[in-house]
């Protein structure tokens, strides 16, 4: 099936597309307005096109006439001139309509994908624990039935807690630099981040992942072919044009992702080229609108924090593939680490950005939070992101669009959030997973305070 999100799937897909809009809960949409406005466009398209037809009709007669007939055809000329005009104009209006309604209608979504509010109605796939593997999964399971403890003979702490024991984690001070929602890593945190990020790269590599250093200031378009536009503008740092080249305003990219797949945007790829597997580490920035009051402890919801993305352009017959593929990887890195996880298919009302078509998140566990917090998302978009950034591949049957699937990799902030937490000691102290000793240099760290 050929998913695409433009004016003609929509028209014959109308009660299907009515539907994810409501799922989704995508707002400022009005289907069948978006489809009058068309018909609209359509039939005024049509006249303007005959006109412009008699329009050169009559400038040819206009050449082959006799100068006594030549002021009445001029005259007849000039007034279809400016019925012409109106025309277009009118024209332009309608597809200015169509421009600003279409981009805010969300990606079809899989028939694997539940239908849902918000995340309480996501379904969970696997549950993983570091002393006893995969558990057998319930009906339904809840969020504190999984725990990987130390020990239950002390209390367990937060991160923060932790981390300002072993002075790691200074939140006080950057609230001084910066205010609230950013944070110092130092001494082993930055250590540990690198850490994760070696142990990470090597296997990327191993899988033939392109390495990549995106630019972090991008133009609208990117954000736009992505689909963190318009909807997720709230969420962007926007760099006002008095302060960039030809006077055109740039934005900070609040993940890799819209660098990564610009990187392809109006190009034409071979099909034996695909897929092509890229990886980023970045520095990422986001505003963190509308979560005011959540999550204002420590470094799990902060404006600026780094993370190793992974993206791949492919075809529709390896998406599912290469979608499989970067959750396994997942799912390595975090049993690397010795973190109990649990993977979660999200649901139509939980499933973020309107390109989404089929989601999970990695989520870890959190002991004395006694619940899960998201570490990671794996997402396939169809064409949906390629389409607007027109990035397309031939084969032996022509051009066709390409298939995206992005992945968060690695967010190293909340990454080390899970290892601080997950493998605290008695003694304040944290022992660091055995993968990442031989990059670290070190098997714990030791209270300073």
């Amino acid at each position: 099936m050929n998913r695409m999100l433009d004016i003609n799937y929509i028209k014959q897909n109308k009660d299907e597309v009515k539907k994810v809009i409501v799922s989704r809960k995508a707002k400022g949409v009005d289907v069948e307005k978006l489809l009058e406005i068309h018909e609209k466009y359509i039939d005024v398209l049509k006249k303007v096109e005959t006109l412009r037809n008699l329009r050169n009709n009559i400038s040819l007669d206009i050449s082959k006439a006799k100068e006594s007939e030549k002021g009445g055809l001029i005259s007849k000329a000039t007034e279809m001139k400016t019925e012409l005009s109106d025309m277009e104009k009118e024209l332009d209006e309608l597809r200015k309509e169509i421009d600003e309604m279409l981009p805010l209608i969300p990606n079809v979504v899989s028939k694997e994908m539940p239908v849902g509010k918000d995340e309480h109605d996501n379904l969970i796939v696997k549950v993983w624990n570091p002393r006893k593997g995969y558990l057998k999964m319930k009906d339904s399971l809840p969020y504190d039935d999984v725990s990987y403890a130390p020990g239950e003979e002390f209390p367990y702490k937060d991160h923060i807690e932790i981390g300002e024991k072993l002075d790691i984690i200074d939140v006080e001070q950057s609230g001084k630099v910066s205010g609230s929602r950013f944070c110092y890593l130092k001494n082993e945190a930055t250590v540990l981040q690198d850490a994760i990020s070696s142990l990470l790269k090597k296997e990327l590599l191993r899988r033939k992942f392109i390495p990549m250093v995106p630019p972090l200031l991008v133009k609208e378009r990117s954000l736009f072919g992505t689909s963190h536009f318009p909807e997720g503008r709230s969420q962007v740092y926007e760099v006002k044009n008095e302060n960039v080249e030809e006077g055109s305003s740039l934005f900070l990219v609040g993940s890799a992702e819209p660098s990564n797949f610009s990187y392809f945007m109006d190009k034409v790829l071979k099909k034996e080229e695909l897929p092509i597997k890229i990886y980023a580490q970045t520095t990422c920035f986001r505003s963190e609108v509308g979560s005011w009051g959540k999550d204002v402890r420590g470094i799990k919801r902060v404006h600026q924090f780094d993370k190793l993305e992974m993206n791949c352009v492919c075809t529709e017959e390896q998406e599912r593939e290469v979608f499989d593929e970067f959750m396994e990887i997942n799912e390595w890195l975090f049993q690397k680490l010795e973190i109990p996880y649990r993977v979660v298919n999200k649901c139509t009302g939980d499933c973020g950005y309107n390109a989404s078509y089929f989601q999970y998140d990695v989520e870890a566990w959190r002991p004395k939070e006694k619940e899960y917090m998201e570490v990671g998302t794996d997402t396939m978009t169809t064409d949906y992101q390629a389409r607007r950034l027109n990035i397309k591949y031939k084969d032996g049957n022509g051009t066709k669009l390409a298939r995206t699937v992005n992945d968060t990799g690695a967010a190293f902030g909340r990454i080390i959030i899970a290892i601080l937490e997950n493998h605290q000691q008695k003694d304040g102290s944290v022992n660091i997973p055995k993968a990442l000793q031989k990059y670290s240099g070190f098997k714990r760290i030791l209270p300073k305070k």
